[in-house]
């Protein structure tokens, strides 16, 4: 745990030290490892702890990860706004062909001898170029936040608010209500749809990179600094960023975009605070503002 404080001090004190007091914040966060993490522990303990379904380990890893940021952020900002954390749901499709076709890497990398033995186990597995393997989940595309008059509410109330971590936990329209499903939903499309909900002017998406490149991981690559959505929409059909990277984030800046006419940014944390300006990282807008 002490390993995540530290990374989330560095990562958000770029955005603290340039956050205006008197503007509405809402977080997210991904959970990719956590919930692998998570998951993995639930399997190990199989007969001495009673098991837990994907859309609870999803649940889990939001109250971890929100509780790091909460705190992270309240001692940032010295306590001048208060922070909530809100576990979050988001509708899904029952019938979304994702449920037939897992796709999202969760957890961690597993060496080629142990990919190997998942994979003879039947899960879904991607792999890397040394041959280690990460497991594979269902993620269908998210329709709906549940709470999203909570979370306009609690902003509206100049509370900073945490949700829709690891892209909320997924639920479908069932005969009882709402019930959750194996699956997880992928955090940037999640964040775009609530972004768009609350009416955010900004869309920033932090990542371990300077943000899109052409010809990613090439002689030739080069970073998108400055794109119209139509243009991303091209490089992304074109195969520039794939889904499994990249492709998620390239999607949900267009979709935020075209929705709301506003700014999406795509950056590394060490880059927060020029991104929060337009002056880093891939910044995507309309025509008319480049």
């Amino acid at each position: 745990m002490a390993g995540q404080f530290e990374f989330a001090d560095r990562t958000l004190a770029p955005l603290a030290a340039s956050l205006d007091l008197d503007r509405p914040l809402l977080v997210t966060h991904g959970n990719g490892p956590q919930v692998g993490y998570i998951l993995t522990r639930v399997e190990e303990a199989l007969g001495k702890a009673y098991a837990l379904p994907l859309e609870v380990c999803v649940a889990e890893s939001e109250g971890e990860i929100g509780y790091v940021l909460q705190q992270t952020l309240h001692n940032l900002t010295r306590g001048q706004r208060p922070v909530a954390a809100l576990l979050t749901q988001v509708r899904v499709a029952a019938d979304d062909p994702a449920f037939d076709l897992p796709s999202k890497p969760i957890g961690p990398w597993f060496d080629p001898p142990q990919a190997a033995t998942l994979a003879s186990a039947g899960l879904a597995m991607v792999y890397d170029k040394a041959g280690r393997g990460r497991r594979l989940v269902p993620s269908p595309r998210p329709i709906e936040i549940v709470e999203l008059p909570v979370i306009r509410q609690l902003l509206a109330l100049g509370i900073i608010v945490i949700a829709a971590g690891g892209g909320g936990i997924p639920v479908i329209d069932a005969d009882a209500g709402l019930e959750g499903v194996e699956a997880v939903v992928d955090k940037d499309l999640a964040s775009a749809l609530l972004a768009i909900g609350v009416g955010a002017g900004q869309l920033v998406m932090v990542t371990g990179v300077a943000g899109a490149f052409i010809d990613f991981d090439t002689e030739s690559a080069r970073l998108v600094t400055r794109a119209t959505p139509d243009q991303m929409a091209g490089w992304l059909a074109a195969g520039h960023f794939p889904p499994g990277t990249m492709g998620p984030k390239v999607e949900a800046a267009i979709q935020f975009v075209r929705a709301t006419g506003g700014r999406a940014v795509i950056c590394q944390p060490a880059d927060l605070a020029a991104a929060l300006a337009g002056e880093a990282g891939t910044v995507v807008e309309q025509a008319g503002a480049i």
